[in-house]
């Protein structure tokens, strides 16, 4: 496919994607101003789901990830499996992993050691567009590492999740995480809303691919390509409004992947 027929495609789908609850969501929010404060305090404004909630939440709205598992049963972020929400009807909540396929866990797409630990995110720690399903054992390999290719995998996971060196443009040396195809968008829309959400709000930490609530140029250029290669779907738009139903705030990024070209730095 084309670079021209790629963005025109893009352009169409970032055209269409609207529903009427985030037209009247962003009803304030003026895009030829600077987004990133308007945006902040909208989102801000939010119902703190409790940790304990989040178990039985992200069964809920992880379901709309794919279409790969049948109902009650939901998919992950980190492998091809398909889960159940309660701790005892197996497969089910973690538990002890010694392989993939074990056990799901809850799992913080921008590590919680990256804001300073569970107590330091300002209710990051149990946001629904930060949180994610994941297979226990790849969640267990993947610990805090930072997001860019990888060429040369020491694991691959059943959905294509990759552990290796680090291959992307001015990544720092060791290893990264490389999402599968099918999430790289919705990671780094994620990330878009966090870095948003949370702005100067984190007094922790400098890492690899962040320093607080700033995510390093290097990351950025990865999570901006991820962005315009995996668009939002219909499905991310109702995992989207799953999560607004729950929580009663929406990521921009997905309603209007168009307003991440408008902001010059995450």
């Amino acid at each position: 496919i084309s670079s021209m027929l790629a963005t025109a495609i893009y352009l169409s789908i970032t055209a269409t994607l609207t529903t009427a609850a985030s037209n009247n969501y962003y009803k304030s929010i003026d895009p030829t101003k600077p987004l990133l404060a308007q945006l902040k305090p909208l989102l801000q404004n939010h119902t703190v789901i409790s940790y304990n909630e989040d178990w039985s939440a992200l069964g809920q709205v992880d379901r709309f990830l794919n279409n790969k598992c049948k109902a009650p049963m939901f998919p992950d972020v980190y492998s091809g499996n398909c889960w159940n929400s309660g701790k005892t009807n197996t497969p089910c909540q973690c538990g002890n992993y010694k392989k993939e396929g074990d056990c799901w866990n809850r799992e913080h797409g921008w590590p919680k050691s990256w804001f300073g630990g569970f107590s330091a995110g300002k209710n990051a720690e149990t946001d629904l567009h930060e949180l994610w399903a994941s297979d226990g054992y790849v969640n267990g390999l993947r610990g805090n590492l930072p997001l860019g290719a990888v060429t040369k995998p020491t694991y691959t996971s059943s959905n294509g999740a990759k552990i290796g060196p680090c291959a992307s443009a001015n990544a720092p040396a060791g290893n990264c995480f490389e999402v599968g195809d099918e999430f790289k968008g919705d990671f780094a829309r994620s990330y878009f809303y966090l870095s948003t959400t949370y702005n100067n709000e984190w007094k922790c930490c400098d890492e690899a691919g962040v320093n607080g609530s700033h995510i390093k140029p290097w990351m950025e250029a990865v999570l901006r390509t991820w962005h315009k290669n995996d668009p939002p779907d219909a499905l991310e738009i109702k995992f989207n409004d799953a999560v607004f139903n729950l929580q009663k705030n929406r990521c921009p990024f997905i309603d209007h992947p168009e307003w991440v070209a408008l902001i010059p730095d995450f």
